[in-house]
């Protein structure tokens, strides 16, 4: 049994929500353009990741050291004693007591959730799901990581990614630090000026500091201020800083926004995409075509259209195929949402002693916002009774949908299955 296709037809979130909704233990691997990742999953946890052009084992020495655990030294070390001996740098590091076995495991924990992470950036790419009865992973130095957990945090990269690469537009661009008359001082991350994320063109400044005023910035803000020097490029920002990619560059957004850093740029140089607008926008001189060639142009598109109207499923039938077992993928996807919702709900009435007015409510507490909503993006309806509550879903058409639907009474407590499964009990496709 494997879930297979392309992040086109079905995301990524889809994907892991799918998982771990149904506790499958395997591995999903990922090809993209430029890189293969592989998740391993354990009853529908992330217990591993590797990336084919980011090896973990590889890469375990430099997040440690970013993290300030250990130093050059103390790493090149182990690096040495690891040529002599093969053996894995984590174990050698904790056999010499360089360090903890809790470091270890958060270091461990780090680069697994940066290269997840990089995955809900990828716009396209295919993706194989292979389910297996037992799997091996580093059950000493691994804590497992619920699917949930890396939804919520992957929610909010999906919406702030976007906006933060209109001003972070490639890795090769360099910053420099802005003069300003404003102090600028360092306070805790509730206390710093707020920045909103919306489309620069509408304007990104929440809170702006007026004329005379200080300007407050985080912690990790300051620490990503500091390495803007007019020379290091975003890549090498990312490479030196504590934080991680996501958490660097949106510092930079924010330190852009506040007119605090500015690009460098060197005018005996223009990038590829600037040059590639300028070729775009150029006049072309195009020849014109002999008359033979247009009518040998339009006799062929007819002959190609009678034949494609002669038999015109040869080549929809496959995507059809795909198509439904995606839409009954998803289906099952709304259906685990609805059930979620319905415990929100039962937890929120618990908690308060009400139910709540709107569904959004449950969002502090109980629920992702994205969780709120279908698959096809559409937002479940909830309607209270004076002797129940409902909980109604939808098809990809926006019509409801009697198989989606949760109807609960207030009174009784809540079932452990309360919505009405789709027959046939959908699970991963065949």
């Amino acid at each position: 049994m494997a879930l297979e296709g392309t992040l086109k037809d079905f995301s990524l979130a889809d994907i892991f929500q799918l998982i771990g909704l149904q506790r499958k233990t395997g591995v999903l691997t990922l090809r993209g353009k430029d890189d293969t990742v592989t998740v391993t999953f354990l009853d529908g946890k992330v217990v591993a990741a590797d990336s084919l052009n980011r090896r973990l084992e590889n890469r375990l020495g430099h997040v440690l050291l970013k993290t300030g655990v250990i130093t050059n030294e103390q790493l090149n070390r182990a690096l040495e004693i690891q040529r002599e001996t093969l053996q894995r740098l984590g174990f050698i590091l904790t056999h010499y007591g360089i360090i903890t076995n809790d470091s270890l495991r958060d270091a461990i924990g780090l680069q697994t959730m940066g290269i997840i992470y990089r995955l809900f950036r990828w716009q396209d790419g295919d993706y194989h799901f292979s389910q297996e009865t037992t799997i091996e992973y580093d059950r000493d130095n691994v804590v497992p990581i619920s699917a949930e957990s890396i939804l919520m945090e992957g929610a909010r990269m999906i919406d702030e990614w976007p906006i933060i690469e209109k001003r972070i537009r490639s890795y090769d661009m360099i910053f420099r630090q802005k003069a300003s008359e404003q102090e600028i001082v360092v306070v805790g991350a509730d206390d710093a000026d707020e920045v909103d994320f919306v489309e620069p063109a509408a304007g990104a400044k929440k809170k702006k500091s007026a004329s005379g005023e200080k300007i407050k910035i985080s912690e990790e803000e300051k620490s990503i201020y500091t390495l803007v020097d007019g020379r290091a490029t975003v890549a090498d920002i990312v490479e030196t800083s504590r934080l991680s990619e996501f958490d660097t560059n949106k510092a930079l957004y924010e330190l852009v926004t506040r007119d605090l850093i500015e690009e460098v740029r060197d005018p005996s140089k223009i990038s590829a995409v600037e040059q590639q607008v300028v070729d775009q926008t150029a006049p072309v001189e195009i020849p014109p075509v002999p008359l033979p060639l247009v009518l040998l142009a339009v006799a062929l598109a007819l002959v190609s259209l009678v034949t494609a109207v002669k038999n015109p499923l040869n080549s929809l039938r496959p995507m059809a195929r795909k198509t439904s077992a995606v839409y009954e993928a998803r289906k099952a996807i709304s259906l685990q949402r609805i059930e979620s919702i319905g415990d929100g709900i039962e937890s929120y009435r618990l908690a308060n002693g009400r139910l709540p007015a709107k569904l959004s409510d449950l969002v502090p507490f109980f629920a992702a916002d994205e969780l709120l909503r279908d698959p096809w993006g559409n937002a479940y309806k909830y309607l209270q009774r004076p002797e129940k509550y409902l909980v109604i879903g939808f098809s990809a058409d926006g019509r409801p949908d009697t198989d989606l639907f949760l109807s609960h009474s207030i009174e009784a407590p809540l079932p452990t299955s309360s919505a009405n499964r789709p027959t046939g009990g959908i699970s991963l496709v065949e």
